[in-house]
């Protein structure tokens, strides 16, 4: 921390309080200087089915992501078009590219699965849930660093539905 002294006081930088005030409020989970997110299966773990959703520029899209019964990796399409990444596991997520005002769709299609993030802040700093159309999204315990998200469900269910919001937001 740099400080100065004038008549016998010392004064704390303006710039490196606010240099650790931007660091303290960034959310966990969420790098401020990429703007990724990883998310995972609830039930699968974060060994498979990891997924990291990084902000890109472009037009807003709608992004299914299905839980199939391949309990390796999440289907991902973006309007349409299948995009689902080849590997999916913690030390190297799938990469999910997002544009502002993105609606994103989880959907259990088979098996069993669930979704969750590492934290409540770092999920909401990046998606605004629509409560009407998802499970409750609430603490979880299911995986070891992702602490909120849905449980486990069934086929023909649908986990969450989130809109991409604006860094600024």
């Amino acid at each position: 921390m740099i400080t100065q002294r004038v008549h016998g006081c010392s004064f704390v930088s303006v710039t490196a309080i606010v240099a650790v005030t931007s660091l303290l409020s960034t959310p966990s989970g969420l790098a401020q200087a990429d703007d990724a997110l990883k998310a995972t299966c609830a039930v699968h773990g974060a060994g498979s089915m990891t997924l990291e959703f990084v902000r890109e520029a472009g037009a807003a899209r709608m992004i299914d992501i299905n839980g199939t019964n391949n309990t390796d990796r999440w289907t991902v399409t973006i309007n349409g078009t299948d995009v689902t990444p080849p590997t999916q596991s913690l030390t190297n997520p799938g990469q999910v590219k997002v544009h502002v005002g993105d609606t994103v769709t989880w959907r259990v299609t088979g098996s069993n699965h669930g979704i969750v993030f590492p934290t409540q802040a770092a999920a909401e700093a990046l998606f605004a849930f629509d409560a009407g159309q998802s499970k409750p999204l609430g603490a979880s315990t299911a995986v070891t660093g992702f602490a909120w998200g849905t449980g486990a469900f069934d086929p023909t269910t649908t986990l969450a539905v989130a809109t991409v919001k604006d860094a600024q937001q």
